[in-house]
């Protein structure tokens, strides 16, 4: 069976092509605000609803073996101003909200370096808590082929509990 998977914060993407290629998913939802990302994301996921706003998703009933997020990188930026959970744009608790009703079999979340030294404990204390093992790495483009060498942060959770879905 095709396992399934949801995109947040997905951006034009990018993750989302990744875990297609190297897991055999099919995304089945994606969530985006941005206007041009979702023109992008209608053309490459057609099938798959955008959900919009990760603030006002009801989860109830909502199930997936992955879910996918490239959540927002300003707080955690050098090139930005480094708030962590006071920037606005702080997504991680949604993120999070959602991985812990979904309970996917696996999660793939996507940052910049800097989260590394800016609220990623906080991001692998709340996936334990969660029941989920994570392990991740910094990769910079140029390792993959790229001509650039913007390095990211890549994180894969592994669902390590057989807890049914549940709420917050």
């Amino acid at each position: 069976m095709t396992p399934t998977a949801i995109s947040l914060c997905s951006g034009y993407g990018g993750l989302d092509l990744a875990v297609e290629h190297v897991y055999g998913a099919h995304t089945v939802a994606v969530a985006d605000i941005d206007r041009d990302a979702c023109t992008v994301l209608a053309h490459r996921f057609p099938h798959a609803p955008n959900l919009g706003d990760l603030r006002s998703v009801d989860w109830t009933g909502v199930t997936a073996d992955i879910i996918t997020a490239g959540y927002p990188c300003q707080p955690f930026s050098t090139a930005g101003r480094r708030k962590g959970e006071h920037d606005p744009r702080h997504l991680w608790p949604e993120v999070l909200r959602a991985i812990r009703m979904v309970r996917p079999r696996l999660a793939v979340l996507e940052n910049v370096r800097g989260h590394l030294g800016l609220g990623f404990a906080t991001v692998l204390a709340d996936l334990a808590a969660a029941g989920f093992d994570a392990e991740w790495v910094v990769l910079r483009a140029s390792d993959v082929g790229a001509a650039h060498g913007r390095a990211r942060l890549f994180v894969a959770a592994t669902n390590t509990d057989s807890q049914p879905a549940r709420g917050d």
